[in-house]
C-alpha cells in the first residue's frame, strides 16, 4: 500500500473521550492491484468494478471488495471454474417464494373448498324436538367455515401478490456480483452493477481462452 495514496481526514472536533483532545482520521485508499502481485507474476487483465478490482495473472485471479473481511483474495487460476454475473437484489427474500407460492396454492383450494361446501347441505336436522340446538351449531360451523373461508383466499392472494413482487424485483434489479466459482469451494462475491459487471466480464473472457 503505497503512503502517497493514503487519504487523510481531519476531525476538528473533539470525541467524546475525555483522554483524547484531537484526532487525525486516516484512510487508505484501494490497494493497487500491481502491489499484490508476486515476484515474476505477469498481469493478462485488469477491471475495475464499482467499487473494487479483479486481477487476472498467468498464476491467479486476484478479487478486491472494500467490504470483505478479506478485502484482497488470491484464487489460483486452476481452481476457478468460472465467472459468472449474478442477481443479488431481493436474494434475501428469494428462498421464502417457493414457500408462499405452496401456501398460496393450498389456501385458495381450501378456501375455495370452504367456501363452496356449506355444512347444513351435508347434513339434515331432523324434525324432532330439541332439534333447535343441532341447527344453531350447524350454523355456527357454517360462519365459521366461512371466515375461515375467506381469511385462507385473502392471505393466499396476498401472499402470492407477494412473491410475484419478490421475483419481479430480483429480475429486474441492477444489483448484482460478479462471483467467481471454485469448484467445491465457496465462491466469491464481488458486488457491483448491472453494467459494470457485464462490461467486466466481457473484459475476462479474453483472460481465459477456450
Amino acid at each position: 500500500m503505497r503512503l502517497a495514496n493514503d487519504r487523510i481526514e481531519m476531525a476538528s472536533e473533539r470525541l467524546s473521550d475525555p483522554g483524547v483532545v484531537d484526532r487525525i482520521d486516516v484512510r487508505p485508499s484501494d490497494p493497487d492491484p500491481s502491489d499484490r502481485l508476486l515476484a515474476g507474476e505477469t498481469p493478462v487483465e485488469t477491471v475495475a468494478l464499482s467499487p473494487g478490482w479483479i486481477v487476472v495473472t498467468d498464476r491467479a485471479v486476484l478479487s478486491y471488495h472494500p467490504d470483505r473481511d478479506l478485502a484482497v483474495r488470491r484464487t489460483p487460476r486452476s481452481n476457478v471454474t468460472s465467472i459468472t454475473v449474478r442477481r443479488t437484489g431481493g436474494r434475501a427474500f428469494l428462498g421464502y417464494v417457493p414457500g408462499a407460492i405452496l401456501y398460496t396454492l393450498a389456501a385458495l383450494a381450501g378456501g375455495v373448498l370452504l367456501l363452496a361446501v356449506s355444512p347444513t347441505s351435508l347434513l339434515v336436522v331432523p324434525d324432532a324436538p330439541g332439534a333447535g340446538g343441532i341447527e344453531t351449531i350447524l350454523k355456527t360451523l357454517e360462519w365459521a367455515s366461512r371466515l375461515l373461508g375467506t381469511v385462507l383466499v385473502f392471505s393466499g392472494i396476498l401472499i402470492g401478490l407477494a412473491a410475484v413482487v419478490v421475483v419481479g424485483y430480483w429480475l429486474s434489479s441492477r444489483e448484482v456480483a460478479l462471483v467467481l466459482e471454485r469448484g467445491a469451494a465457496d465462491p466469491i462475491e464481488c458486488p457491483t452493477d448491472r453494467h459494470t459487471g457485464q462490461r467486466a466480464l466481457r473484459a475476462l473472457r479474453d483472460a481465459f481462452p477456450d
